[in-house]
């Protein structure tokens, strides 16, 4: 009975979390599934191909990276128990919108208390740089990446622990996981995370292609300057010596006509890289297939009852056998006899 209520007691304790999960399919720009064995969005030139850098097993890298981290802090979201519709930013959800177990509580002031003499000790240096820290983020403020208080950096860690990203190389799909304590948060946030996942690796290939393009164009310009000053050569030198015949002259003749053939290979091998770039500039197509999109969740996946109610009474079941066995004890028999 006693672990019974002691199960009851933490279960009340320990928020509950939802946890919405959305289900995609990477894909490139040539529609191709991208794969870690072989890049699919590629570009040759020059005979070497271009491959991506930001393939989908550094999604999870990306999705912790600090400045990823810092771009969720304006998320607009809405609780769900929210009768006024009022919004708030993530990074105020997470400041003031977290619950936590009766013990949490007391192991911070347990620690509160160890730590006051240091405290006592350093108050003179935290004074002179409180100043320097902000106590909140407000909504639009720019942060500065390379000079981050400490809440910034404890709301960053916080976000973070709410994300998972699954890589299934096997499958070649990605699994984006939001736990939060509210169930519409954790919906909003999943879908604008992948959002801004998706819109990463988008502009992330479209700067690639901008700068292939780029270096296209430059090798398209020198083949075509190349081409012109090789057939102009040729035809000056064909019609200053028209009426000559001679070996010599037939000779620089073909090895000249060999020249402005090779140019010409030259400017139309750079002519199609070019409009090859151009198309993959302006071609559109979605980075992710979305398979399952992200919804509200109904029920909470932690704390889970089943769990808890076995621990505990597995943990009764210990201390009863135990109880059982200490009153079996020789000794023990020995010591009520002689009382």
């Amino acid at each position: 009975m006693v672990g019974l209520l002691i199960g009851i007691l933490i279960f009340i304790s320990i928020p509950k979390e939802y946890e919405t999960s959305i289900y995609t399919v990477p894909e490139s720009t040539s529609g191709k599934i991208d794969t870690d064995e072989g890049f699919s969005s590629e570009v040759s030139i020059g005979g070497k191909k271009i491959q991506d850098a930001i393939i989908p097993s550094l999604y999870p890298e990306v999705v912790s990276s600090t400045p990823f981290l810092l771009s969720l802090f304006d998320i607009p979201i809405t609780l769900s128990n929210n009768k006024e519709l009022s919004t708030l930013t993530l990074s105020e959800y997470m400041s003031t919108h977290q619950r936590s177990p009766w013990w949490n509580t007391i192991r911070v002031g347990i620690l509160q208390i160890i730590s006051f003499p240091i405290t006592i000790f350093s108050e003179k240096e935290t004074n002179d740089t409180s100043n320097l820290q902000p106590t909140s983020h407000q909504h639009g403020e720019t942060i500065d990446i390379f000079h981050l208080s400490k809440r910034e950096i404890a709301i960053a860690a916080a976000i973070n622990s709410r994300i998972n990203v699954d890589v299934d190389k096997k499958k070649r799909t990605v699994t984006l996981h939001i736990r939060m304590q509210d169930p519409l948060v954790s919906a909003t946030v999943a879908d604008s995370v992948m959002a801004k996942l998706q819109k990463f690796v988008s502009d992330y290939r479209t700067k690639k292609e901008c700068i292939n393009l780029e270096h296209a164009e430059n090798l398209y310009q020198q083949a075509r300057k190349r081409y012109y000053e090789a057939q102009e050569t040729y035809a000056h030198f064909a019609d200053a010596n028209q009426s000559l015949s001679l070996k010599l002259y037939q000779k620089e003749l073909y090895n000249l006509q060999i020249a402005k053939d090779i140019a010409y290979k030259e400017y139309t091998e750079t002519l199609q890289q070019l409009q090859f770039a151009k198309i993959r500039v302006y071609k559109k197509r979605p980075v992710f297939a979305i398979i399952e999109p992200a919804t509200v969740p109904l029920s909470p996946v932690s704390p889970s009852k089943i769990k808890i109610l076995s621990v505990i009474f597995l943990l009764s079941l210990a201390m009863g056998c135990g109880w059982i066995y200490f009153k079996t004890m020789p000794c023990y028999n020995y010591d009520q006899k002689d009382i």
